[in-house]
């Protein structure tokens, strides 16, 4: 049998699949107007990884030093016990969940714990620096229709990975270039998008503010700004100062480019026709992501291609803004304050808290694996007394873990999920039944809220389905008809440069920060770049063994004093790990890039070298931002 149904996983793309449960294969849905039949190799492979051989499919108690199978009910009902017993001090339980899995169910957790009151996690590890970044700008997060990009001349692609990150927006601008439109590239290399561009420039990690405060700064001795587009702007003469007062040979310098780069790119804005930036989602990893964001939009806008067809800066919008939150209102108010502990730097909020944490839950994240100074992470999570992970595999943070509770995943179960790059809200229907005892998070957190002694109850299912969506105007009998609907919001965000900001007007940053002082004795930058093939840390064992591997630009400094007949090393002020070294002439001098999702008792994570630190605004994990060195031993 054939069901069509949708991918959750942290992805914007949120495609609607079908599913041949008797071949247990996936493609992509024909019929809908993104997807288009075509679906990424994590997707099509994805009954490798629920029919795997290692998947935990029954909870797991530690016991005496190892973990030992156990019932749900005994389980649950200690559990139960333990957060009874916490109740009157909500602030000693923490939750933290992520975003492994999406949709309305998903936040099942959240509802949970938010009811107790227990401490919560703050801050981001994707993509906060961003958000905040265009919501200062334009009062909220908007963007054109993906579909809008046919309608562009140009497309100006800001560090966006067309070959992993999405690859329905690759799909959409190698069509769009068969249909006449030109690509531009600027990024730090590495990411395969030669095949998606027309020209392509290598800036240096970390600094595009200043590349486009340099483009910003041909226009103003242009003479060639619209003053129109300045009347939709509320503090320009700040900003035009602040423009002023910067040398273009000191913008050039920082951004590793000469003036004829800054020219090329200047030339893409101003030629006639509707220019559409696309912003990579790793551009707010760094110390000062949020001011990176704010600038390339800042130029998009100055251009005149915000609020216009073809144009705009694609960064993205809310994935549930089709919803209304149902699980910010179950039947027991959460408290007036939580404690919140900053997600990127969690070791040290757990080593200083106070009163420590005696009970947490784990969802949706792998925390141990994907969270800066991760074995400082899997330190303070085996110091708790006692740790809840939700997790079908025995990651870092199953082995800090005291009981393991074997979730149910996409296919699996039923789930309503939106996309953070198109319009559509997707139905992903159960497909097969979940093996053993695995358990959807939604079911396995009502049975649990049941059994407290002041239960947290949760409204039905369809309840939660026709209340998230009783305000978005979609039908509920064509999304479960079809299995998509499409949300009403406009093709054109910001039509006419009306922004949401109080005063209607686009607000440009009034700073432009220096790049971060470089300690001489790590002159390198690791960037744990996304993996192509896997979902962030959903990498089967059996791919993890043997040494990882760095890719370096061979102008690197790093090749004058390597030996690569000896073990290399890549270090860091937090620690070290040992590497194989690859060139890759696309990459940027300074680049040390390692992808992520290795996990750290393989050897193979970056986050054990990479320091907690926080970005410009977002309260984003810098991940990008961290100094390395190679070296041999």
């Amino acid at each position: 049998m054939k069901v069509i149904t949708a991918c959750t996983l942290d992805c914007p793309d949120t495609c609607s699949c079908i599913v041949d449960t008797e071949k247990r294969t996936v493609s992509g849905n024909p019929d809908h107007p993104i997807t288009k039949g075509v679906v990424c190799g994590k997707v099509k492979n994805f009954f490798g990884r629920l029919d795997a051989s290692e998947r935990i499919t029954e909870p797991l108690l530690r016991k005496d030093g190892s973990f030992v199978p156990v019932g749900w009910d005994e389980a649950l009902d200690l559990c139960a016990k333990k957060i009874d017993a916490l109740r009157t001090s909500p602030e000693k339980i923490l939750h933290m969940r992520g975003y492994g899995y999406r949709g309305i169910f998903a936040h099942a957790s959240s509802a949970f714990f938010r009811a107790l009151g227990s401490s919560t996690i703050r801050g981001s590890i994707c993509d906060g620096a961003g958000t905040e970044a265009m919501t200062r700008c334009c009062g909220s997060l908007m963007a054109n229709d993906p579909e809008d990009l046919f309608h562009a001349r140009r497309i100006v692609n800001w560090g966006r990975d067309l070959s992993r990150s999405s690859i329905h927006t690759g799909l959409i601008v190698r069509e769009a270039r068969k249909r006449g439109v030109e690509v531009l590239t600027i990024s730090v290399g590495g990411d395969g998008n030669d095949a998606f561009s027309d020209e392509t420039i290598t800036i240096r990690p970390g600094t595009d503010r200043f590349l486009a405060a340099a483009v910003i700064k041909l226009y103003l001795e242009s003479g060639l700004l619209d003053s129109g587009v300045i009347a939709r702007t509320s503090n320009w003469p700040v900003f035009r100062g602040l423009v002023e007062s910067l040398s273009l040979d000191e913008l050039c310098a920082a951004c590793g480019l000469c003036a004829e780069d800054v020219e090329v790119l200047f030339d893409w804005y101003e030629q006639p026709g509707a220019v559409a930036t696309l912003v990579g989602w790793g551009m707010q990893r760094y110390v000062n992501g949020g001011e990176n964001v704010r600038y390339v939009a800042s130029l998009g806008m100055l251009a005149g291609h915000i609020g216009r067809k073809g144009g705009g800066v694609h960064f993205g919008f809310p994935s549930s803004r089709n919803f209304k939150k149902w699980w910010a209102e179950t039947e027991q108010p959460a408290p007036a304050e939580r404690r919140e502990m900053l997600v990127f730097d969690l070791a040290n909020e757990l080593r200083r808290a106070d009163p420590p944490v005696e009970f947490a839950f784990i969802d949706g994240v792998n925390a141990a694996t994907q969270l800066p100074d991760s074995l400082g992470v899997a330190a303070e999570l085996e110091r708790i007394p006692f740790v809840v992970c939700m997790e079908g595999y025995m990651t870092d943070t199953a082995r800090a873990a005291d009981l393991i509770l074997p979730p149910a995943y996409m296919f699996e179960r039923d789930e309503v999920a939106g996309s953070w790059l198109h319009n559509f809200v997707q139905y992903s229907r159960q497909a097969v039944e979940p093996p053993n005892q695995c358990r959807d998070i939604y079911d396995v957190l009502a049975d649990l809220g049941a059994r407290l002694a002041s239960p947290v109850c949760f409204p039905n299912r369809g309840r939660c389905i026709s209340s998230s969506l009783e305000d978005s105007g979609i039908s509920l009998e064509e999304l479960s008809e079809k299995g998509f609907a499409r949300g009403h919001w406009p093709m054109v965000a910001y039509e006419g440069m009306r922004f949401d900001t109080p005063d209607r007007k686009f607000l440009f940053p009034e700073a432009l920060s220096p790049i971060p002082d470089r300690d001489p004795d790590f002159p390198l930058q690791l960037l744990s770049l996304v993996q192509g093939k896997y979902l962030q840390s959903q990498l089967p064992e059996a791919d993890q063994r043997g040494v990882p591997t760095v890719q370096i630009s061979p102008h690197s400094p790093a090749w004058d004093f390597l030996d690569l007949n000896r073990d290399v090393y890549l270090a860091s002020p937090l620690g070290s790990m040992q590497v194989r070294v690859e060139p890759d002439d696309t990459l940027h001098p300074e680049a040390v890039v390692l992808r992520r999702g290795g996990w750290t008792r393989f050897g193979r994570n970056p986050n054990a070298v990479i320091q907690a630190r926080s970005t410009d605004m977002g309260e984003n994990s810098a991940y990008y931002s961290q100094p390395v060195r190679l070296e041999n031993r």
